[in-house]
């Protein structure tokens, strides 16, 4: 039973560091798109 316990608790953290990178991820390229859609909204408008 412990080893089950032990296995399932290693994938728990596994799957939560999973998640915390594609958020992380996410957060820089959602950054990284606003960015450019400023700067071509900036080259559109003459600025």
């Amino acid at each position: 039973m412990k080893p089950v316990t032990e296995d399932v608790k290693r994938w728990k953290l596994m799957g939560m560091g999973a998640l915390g990178m594609m958020g992380i991820a996410g957060i820089a390229l959602g950054v990284s798109f606003a960015d450019a859609l400023k700067r071509i909204a900036g080259l559109l408008m003459g600025r």
